[in-house]
């Protein structure tokens, strides 16, 4: 088998709730977990087995959606180059957000897992670069496109598919030669990020049984951090010019690329 096409990014822009969409089409075998970050590992060659194991029936085409694929350059910076290695015809997807509402999202998930130690949106931004790398979509895609063609990769948008997920998902069908099918609303996860069911981290995997039983205690008391955020973080005037001079060139690249007019995520 080889794993056909990829969810790539960007993170915090639906991803999630596109692959379990993709995930209902009779023809599609997704990965479990859905961000199996298989290639951002440089020596990834080792564990190709394991990796097609995280694919459990067998379909005719098999889809995985790890969004650290496109975060340059935190993560192996040659990870268009191994993907093309290990399948050239791969066929890869990228959805977009307008840039402040993806790392305001991206912030609040990174500090309410523990990824991040600033509790103040504004100071994180000025300290940790790879919010607005990442939100750099031109930077993040154009290697992926120049590798694997302009037609192996699909260019959406999140806002096409919060407000009409239904044409979205025809559309990635076509992508994918696969014939449309009908998903309800419901089947999506529309991924919050101010979902107070978020652990941390390091509870991601326990290995004991005392550390299975804490994890079960702490999701069924609701027992967090008092500091989590639920509440939607506020960027101050110049955090948001800050963040917006420092893509606007990249936006312009991506109107470009999608003949598209994203002026709006030029204002602040």
């Amino acid at each position: 088998m080889k794993v056909n096409f990829i969810i790539i990014g960007s993170a915090k822009s639906a991803t999630t709730s596109l692959s379990n969409a993709l995930a209902l089409h009779p023809e599609i075998c997704f990965s479990q977990p859905k961000e199996p970050q298989f290639f951002s590992k440089t020596n990834w060659r080792k564990g190709v087995d394991h990796y097609h194991s995280l694919f459990k029936t067998k379909a005719r085409l098999y889809g995985e959606g790890s969004t650290n694929y496109t975060k340059l350059p935190s993560f192996n910076k040659k990870i268009h180059k191994d993907i093309f290695e290990y399948n050239p015809s791969m066929k890869l997807i990228y959805i977009m957000r307008n840039p402040l509402d993806r790392i305001i999202s991206h912030f609040t998930h990174s500090y309410n897992r523990g990824y991040e130690s600033h509790k103040d949106i504004n100071d994180a931004i000025f300290s940790q670069s790879h919010y607005i790398d990442v939100t750099k979509y031109a930077m993040q895609i154009e290697p992926y496109i120049n590798t694997f063609g302009r037609k192996n990769v699909l260019l959406l948008f999140f806002d096409d598919f919060i407000s009409n997920p239904q044409e979205v998902l025809n559309t990635t069908y076509a992508f994918l030669d696969l014939k449309n099918i009908t998903v309800s609303e419901g089947h999506l996860n529309t991924n919050k990020s101010f979902n107070r069911r978020l652990l941390h981290y390091k509870y991601d995997n326990p290995k004991t049984l005392w550390e299975k039983l804490k994890k079960v205690a702490l999701i069924t008391k609701n027992h967090f951090n008092p500091d989590f955020i639920n509440a939607k973080p506020q960027l101050l005037e110049h955090t948001k010019k800050h963040i917006i001079s420092n893509v606007a060139d990249d936006i312009h690249r991506i109107e470009k690329l999608t003949n598209r007019d994203l002026s709006h995520w030029l204002k602040y």
